[in-house]
């Protein structure tokens, strides 16, 4: 009776060690779980996706023994899977050719379309691995897959462990669609607020326009009075030496006045009427040459970088030789002690598609000077405006230039620090020609 007795205890104490065990696996998991879950509290939603992916690495890594790990992203706008990170980096290529392998034997659609993870056969990886695939899912879409290559290794590859795989790859597929809505939301306010400052831009000047309009008849006129007034003194042979310094004085500034009221008559559409299509490389080069001869440049040296076989662009060359001459001049007199401008073209896509209609033909203009002042920068385009000492400049340059480039249907860019330089972009549209 009591060997009965000591099996059943045994036997007991059997099923009890196996309940602990299983109820020790079961705590275990739950902390498991719990871990991978806060993974959205460990990332902030201004984080970036290398910044999210060295969390994700680390999780998975805690997970399973891993030889390799990649992440794939699908672009938004060709909708391939791209790859942005791989652990180790020497792998990157192995873990593209394994991809695309799959991608041809119909592999992955099928990984992609189930929203699950998979153990599949390795098409490159094939020294005893094998492949598990997370795709990065959420309801509404998909937003890339992850690649890991591991040994086959029953203790590793569990259907626990596949369990919180999927559920790491889910928490994280939530963490990178907020990120990505968070950079779009991101991005749409700054091109909201970058056309609504080009509207106000416009709107100001297009009032400096209607108010020179209006003004300058008023003024031109009675100015016209005066300098006329003045030749007729000055034909008086009794007037004294000082006396006539002072009249030719007066007459200089009378001058400035009406070149003033002309150059503001630009902004009411005053504007070249003759347009035809021209080479912007070859205007450029015609610009540094009369550059040349009408400032100092011997103390700057020039450096050109010109896109060969660019469209032409539709417009009057004069005005946008004008353009090109401010900006020479104000590079020039950023740099009093010399320097180096460099002058570059070439064809720039606003939406990266380089058959589209939008393309547009950039020139930048690079200086090496003085800079300007950050809280200057919204102010250069602005008339009157101007950092120079009055007797050099009226502060008109930049914003004629901003006028004429505006008309043509472009925009002028400026980036600048302080001492460093500046670098200003003309973006003009072109004409689809080619040259």
């Amino acid at each position: 009776m009591s060997e009965i007795i000591k099996k059943e205890l045994e036997e007991c104490r059997k099923q009890v060690a196996f309940l602990e065990k299983g109820h020790q696996d079961i705590l275990e998991m739950i902390d498991r779980m719990e871990r991978l879950i806060q993974f959205q509290d460990k990332v902030d939603i201004t984080f970036n996706i290398k910044q999210i992916w060295t969390f994700f690495l680390k999780d998975i890594k805690n997970l399973i023994d891993i030889d390799v790990c990649a992440l794939f992203l699908v672009d938004e706008e060709t909708h391939d899977f791209v790859l942005e990170e791989a652990a180790p980096e020497d792998r990157r290529a192995a873990c593209r050719k394994e991809v695309d392998s799959q991608i041809e034997c119909g592999m992955f659609a099928w990984v992609i379309q189930r929203r699950k993870p998979a153990i599949i056969s390795p098409q490159v990886f094939k020294e005893v691995k094998t492949v598990i695939m997370l795709p990065l899912s959420t309801i509404k879409r998909t937003l890339g897959v992850v690649l890991i290559v591991t040994d086959i290794n029953e203790k590793s590859i569990t259907q626990e462990n596949i369990k919180l795989l999927t559920l790491l790859s889910r928490q994280c597929s939530l963490v990178m669609e907020n990120t990505v809505l968070y950079e779009n939301l991101k991005k749409e306010q700054q091109s909201r607020m970058k056309a609504q400052a080009q509207i106000f831009q416009a709107e100001k000047l297009a009032s400096i326009g209607r108010l020179t309009s209006g003004a300058s008849h008023e003024i031109l006129n009675p100015l016209n009075i005066i300098t006329g007034h003045i030749q007729l003194i000055k034909m008086d042979t009794s007037l004294s030496r000082r006396a006539i310094n002072y009249l030719d004085i007066m007459r200089k500034q009378s001058n400035r006045i009406a070149e003033i009221i002309k150059s503001l008559s630009i902004f009411f559409h005053n504007f070249k009427s003759e347009a035809g299509y021209f080479n912007i490389n070859d205007l450029l080069e015609s610009s540094v040459l009369l550059a040349g001869c009408d400032f100092n440049f011997d103390h700057i040296n020039i450096i050109n970088n010109f896109t060969k076989n660019l469209p032409w662009v539709m417009g009057n060359q004069e005005d946008i030789a004008q353009v090109v001459l401010n900006l020479l001049s104000n590079a020039r007199d950023a740099m009093p002690d010399g320097g180096t401008i460099y002058l570059s073209t070439r064809l720039s896509s606003e939406n990266g598609n380089p058959e589209s209609e939008s393309d547009l033909i950039e020139v930048k203009i690079e200086d090496n000077g003085c800079g300007i002042r950050e809280e200057d920068i919204s102010r250069i385009f602005d008339p009157f405006f101007t950092t120079k000492e009055p007797v050099y400049g009226t502060g008109l340059g930049l914003s004629i230039s901003y006028g004429i480039v505006n008309y043509h249907g472009g925009t002028i860019k400026v980036k600048s620090a302080l001492s460093k330089g500046s670098i200003f972009s003309i973006l003009l549209p072109a004409s689809g020609k080619k040259i």
